[in-house]
């Protein structure tokens, strides 16, 4: 179908045309040139008050000896732009018709994109911002991998794909449900779930150490290498118990420490004399769930720690077979420096690094790539993005896979739910996800079923809902609270939207003001910070002394004084009835700013009964 005629100025990378049928952005177009059929795709359409459409193409290219090459030689004016036909819009992208099938192209239904099944054991990842749809396309692979014979193993912090079991009662045409057998550090909170349970014979230093939150003393590690030593002197199995006795009986002060660290590992429950066999964890065809829903945050990092330790020294023996390890909120298990340390962080980066040579492939999913270890997530050969707006992990994700240009970051913040990028061809892939076969766990975010949300900027907490339920085992609800972020060129001012008072202030900061409140706020020393800015002492602690007395700083240490107005603030995605409404105008709360900005932005909560829970403090209230 003819669409228009190419008018203005041609470049080897793009070009605009009049249209006289209906264009769609995203839409493939296709213009002769040369004798070859070059491939673009819409990114801008505009219609004029008298009525003329003018769409704006970047050109893809054309395939050539199994390859797509972009055009060296720019495209006539006024030549005639067609609706690209499947066949050209397959053989350019280079999409297969075969292996695992995730969906079909959004702009052309008929056109199905799978993506090579082998391409899993070279690590991908799932990134998205809440609610676009990221567990239900996980689901969706991980189907496909099953159906392909695949053994998976999956970290899943919130119990959710313990639904593969059922069938998708919505899903009339492929209904199906899949072989998984679930395990959990606490089968309390999770009674179908088998107790997960490691080894407690025979642990060696290195283990422990690892296995210990926090750096041992010299002496706390003289004490464990004796107490080790005298056991296995023996020659006998020891267990836990029997190491904190031996640690009881030696004579140094650094033992009570240990000793609590010890007994720490005890109660987590995750060691046990009668443990597990570890090679039942990865079978043909096979889902192992581990489900950490209300499992604390250290025994959750211990669990990914061990399973990953163990079953990667098994696969490099050869006694499991080639499998696949799907982590769930992979942030929390891998985070980049900056946003803590884990136990689990070292060998998630060794088997990203070298899984792929054992046939160990790794899944990152997550809803904060900027907060997943960089050397981690650059490790992904597939990738597949949904809705992301976080300028934050618009970054992180651009700086860590290839292919992603500032169009495709634009069309990124604007994929509807339900609609993922798959990079890992050629060209970045809009994709409707498919419709799951199995039940979805958690809330279904296909295009279909999705339910209209209204978008609000939130103040950025330091645990989410999910966290929080994860850690209770209990259902929160989540209310927005309304408030008014002024801004002019003297200060910052906060006002609450129902009772219009100020709730913080704070003063604009000069330059170099900020560069020492910055270092400060990562906790660096006055010595690191004169020599990461080449400052003089004087110059210094009078910048630390003006920003004491504007509230920085506090009084008596150099120390930050934390305040909401230092918090990043995100997009999210919210149902109506989460919000609580305005009750005063732009115009009144501009009146404690003159000459401001003003920006709506929400303070969250989350609520369960009478109880109610701040998660930007991280405590009820």
């Amino acid at each position: 179908m003819q669409l228009g005629t190419i008018e203005g100025e041609v470049t080897t990378s793009s070009f605009k045309f009049r249209a006289v049928e209906e264009v769609r952005k995203f839409d493939f177009i296709s213009v002769k040139s040369n004798e070859k059929w070059i491939l673009g795709q819409v990114d801008e359409v505009t219609k004029k008050p008298d009525g003329e459409t003018m769409a704006h193409a970047n050109i893809i290219g054309y395939r050539d000896k199994g390859l797509t090459k972009a055009p060296r030689r720019v495209i006539e004016p006024d030549s005639i732009v067609y609706k690209a036909d499947q066949e050209l819009i397959s053989d350019t992208l280079g999409l297969d018709d075969e292996g695992l099938r995730i969906g079909n192209l959004e702009t052309n239904p008929d056109i199905d994109i799978h993506v090579n099944a082998e391409d899993f054991y070279k690590h991908f990842a799932v990134l998205a911002q809440t609610g676009a749809g990221k567990s239900y396309l996980t689901g969706v692979l991980i189907e496909e991998m099953l159906e392909d014979d695949f053994p998976v193993l999956i970290l899943d912090p919130h119990g959710e794909y313990s639904s593969l079991r059922q069938e998708n009662p919505e899903n009339d045409e492929e209904r199906q449900a899949y072989d998984i057998k679930e395990f959990s550090p606490n089968t309390d909170i999770n009674p179908e779930a088998v107790p997960l349970r490691f080894s407690s014979r025979n642990f060696e230093k290195k283990e422990l150490t690892t296995l210990i939150p926090d750096s041992l003393t010299n002496s706390q590690m003289g004490v464990l290498y004796n107490a080790l030593k005298r056991l296995q002197e023996k020659d006998e199995d020891y267990n836990l118990n029997d190491l904190m006795d031996a640690v009881s009986n030696e004579d140094s002060t650094a033992k009570w420490n240990l000793l609590n660290y010890l007994e720490q590992l005890d109660d987590s429950g995750l060691f046990s004399d009668s443990p597990m066999d570890l090679e039942e964890l990865v079978e043909p065809g096979r889902a192992t769930i581990i489900n950490l829903r209300a499992v604390e945050p250290e025994t959750a990092e211990m669990t990914a720690y061990m399973l990953a330790k163990k079953l990667f020294d098994l696969r490099k023996r050869n006694q499991i077979p080639p499998f696949i390890t799907v982590i769930e909120e992979a942030h929390n298990f891998t985070p980049e420096k900056g946003f803590g340390q884990t136990i689990s962080n070292p060998i998630l980066r060794k088997i990203a690094s070298e899984g792929r040579k054992f046939g160990l492939g790794l899944g990152v999913i997550s809803q904060r790539p900027a907060r997943i270890d960089k050397n981690v997530l650059s490790q992904a050969n597939t990738q597949f993005i949904l809705r992301v707006t976080n300028p934050n992990d618009l970054k992180a994700i651009s700086k860590s896979f290839e292919g992603i240009t500032s169009e495709v970051e634009d069309m990124i913040k604007s994929l509807p739910p339900g609609v993922a990028f798959v990079l890992g061809n050629e060209y970045p892939v809009m994709t409707d996800v498919r419709t799951r076969k199995s039940k979805h766990g958690g809330e279904t975010q296909t295009s279909d079923t999705y339910v209209e949300k209204e978008s609000v900027e939130v103040f950025e907490t330091r645990k989410s809902r999910g966290e929080l339920e994860s850690e209770t085992g209990e259902k929160y609800t989540p209310a927005y609270y309304p408030l008014y972020l002024l801004k002019n060129d003297e200060k910052k001012v906060l006002v609450d939207g129902v009772k219009n008072n100020i709730k913080a202030e704070r003063p604009k900061i000069s330059g170099s003001e900020k560069e020492v409140y910055k270092k400060l706020q990562r906790g660096k020393e006055k010595s690191e910070i004169l020599e990461d800015l080449e400052m003089d002492l004087s110059k210094l602690t009078a910048i630390i002394d003006g920003l004491r007395k504007k509230g920085f700083v506090k009084e008596g240490s150099n120390d930050v004084a934390e305040s909401v107005l230092d918090l990043e603030i995100e997009d999210q995605s919210v149902e109506a009835e989460e919000l609580i409404d305005y009750e005063v105008s732009e115009d009144e709360a501009r009146s404690h700013l003159k000459n401001s900005e003003v920006r709506k932005v929400r303070y969250p909560y989350f609520s369960k009964g009478e109880t109610v829970y701040d998660p930007i403090l991280g405590k009820e209230i």
